[in-house]
């Protein structure tokens, strides 16, 4: 049974570590994770004891579970400068969302709180802020499940750490309506259709990408075939009547040509990951704006697919391949 109740400055020391954990400058794979950006210190978050209308920590059998940290639109503070820009632009006011953060340790934490949050705050619109750069997939997708929808995009000043990070703003309406807002409005169908073009073009993007790596691993398969094939006779020859310097040519051509192959099969994978990567944040402004536009890319997409692992594999096992038998024409030439 999950119990939901008010922080306290006993529980700031156990918060601040689990914020720690998710930290983006913590994790190895921060877009399949998910992630804080807010480096909040022992002090801040006491403060918040004090003065956010909204923090609880969730618990079960004495685990921690998780906390939510929110608090309204009219607590906001100057210095606070995206969450002012937010005040400034949403008419009505609203709750903001400032951090949630689940240990993983108990099950539906944090459903749990964003459920209490919803029956208790007395405000009919609740924001968050999620970062885009580097896309905070699983928090979009969990924001997107709970039933919130994309508002728009907002380009802050730099972070703490002095880095500029994109944040897309997803809201909750108890009424289901959408916020009004300050902002300069554009024609929806016309920016659904621009959408769906650059979208369209990502695709072809990928495709191309895509098959590029596949022409280039099926030219290393090729050079290998042939290196292979050298490699066979050479070893049957007798030393003696065969020119030392053909076996260097060949034993520095096959290293030449693995680590070419490896080094523009890294870069092709790295740019097929680009391309995915904005092909999710088209899907994902797409979703917001217009849901029943089918995706191009299903949840699972942020795994790598069995062909990506062959393409990361094949070159570093060819190279070693190779080693081995440069190794053994090298011992049969010259020792």
């Amino acid at each position: 049974m999950i119990t939901i109740r008010r922080a306290t400055y006993d529980d700031v020391p156990a918060l601040h570590a689990l914020a720690e954990r998710f930290l983006l400058e913590n994790l190895k794979d921060p877009e399949n994770t998910g992630f804080l950006i807010s480096n909040f210190s022992l002090d801040v978050y006491k403060a918040y004891v004090d003065s956010a209308e909204y923090f609880w920590v969730a618990e079960e059998d004495g685990k921690l579970g998780g906390f939510l940290l929110a608090y309204k639109s009219e607590s906001i503070k100057p210095e606070e400068v995206i969450n002012s820009c937010l005040r400034y632009s949403v008419v009505q006011p609203f709750t903001l969302i400032k951090q949630i953060c689940s240990s993983g340790k108990v099950r539906g934490a944090a459903s749990t709180l964003y459920q209490k949050l919803f029956d208790e705050m007395d405000t009919e619109l609740a924001l968050a802020a999620v970062v885009n750069e580097p896309l905070n997939t699983k928090s979009i997708e969990y924001h997107r499940k709970l039933g919130f929808g994309h508002l728009w995009d907002l380009h802050p000043p730099a972070d703490y750490d002095g880095v500029t990070r994109t944040r897309s703003i997803w809201f909750y309406s108890k009424t289901g309506t959408r916020p009004q807002t300050r902002m300069a409005q554009v024609d929806r169908s016309e920016l659904v259709q621009h959408l769906i073009e650059k979208e369209q073009g990502t695709v072809n993007l990928y495709m191309h990408e895509d098959n590029l790596n596949w022409t280039k691993l099926g030219m290393l398969v090729t050079f290998m075939t042939a290196l292979l094939t050298a490699f066979g006779f050479l070893l049957e020859r007798d030393p003696t009547t065969t020119n030392n310097w053909i076996v260097s040519v060949l034993v520095v051509f096959g290293f030449v040509v693995n680590i070419m192959f490896y080094l523009k099969l890294k870069s092709g994978l790295a740019f097929l990951n680009h391309h995915k990567k904005n092909l999710r944040r088209f899907d994902d402004a797409l979703a917001g704006m217009l849901p029943s536009i089918p995706s191009y890319l299903d949840r699972k997409t942020g795994k790598q697919s069995v062909t990506v692992r062959v393409m990361v594999v094949l070159p570093v096992f060819s190279l070693g391949l190779w080693a081995v038998c440069a190794g053994l024409l090298l011992h049969r030439y010259f020792l």
